[in-house]
């Protein structure tokens, strides 16, 4: 069984990620606010994609929540992801490496 995954960006994932940014030594908290936002529309315009869901058991429910996250707020590239198993070689050994690839219906 497979499991499928939502990539892209949120509005709430940005601004998750601009917020884990620490204040520098002895930052005011309005430049430190202001570097905050700055990151957010950074994040927002770029093109980092992070995953934004949990592993789904069906792409329907992937797609359920690609719906529910348009309504909340801005987003781009709202995509599924499944697993892909790949076989690398390095050196001697065999080594399995996971990726996830783009699903499409």
């Amino acid at each position: 069984m497979t499991t499928f995954r939502v990539y892209g960006m949120t509005e709430s994932k940005a601004r998750q990620l601009a917020r884990s940014l620490p204040p520098k030594n002895r930052e005011s908290i309005e430049d430190y606010e202001n570097r905050e936002q700055e990151r957010f529309e950074q994040l927002m315009s770029g093109g980092k994609e992070v995953p934004l869901s949990t592993a789904f058991d069906a792409p329907q429910f992937a797609k359920q929540f690609i719906d529910l996250a348009k309504k909340a707020g801005r987003y781009r590239n709202l995509h599924i992801r499944r697993p892909e198993t790949i076989q690398v070689q390095r050196g001697k050994k065999t080594v399995h490496t996971t990726y996830w690839k783009e699903y499409v219906t």
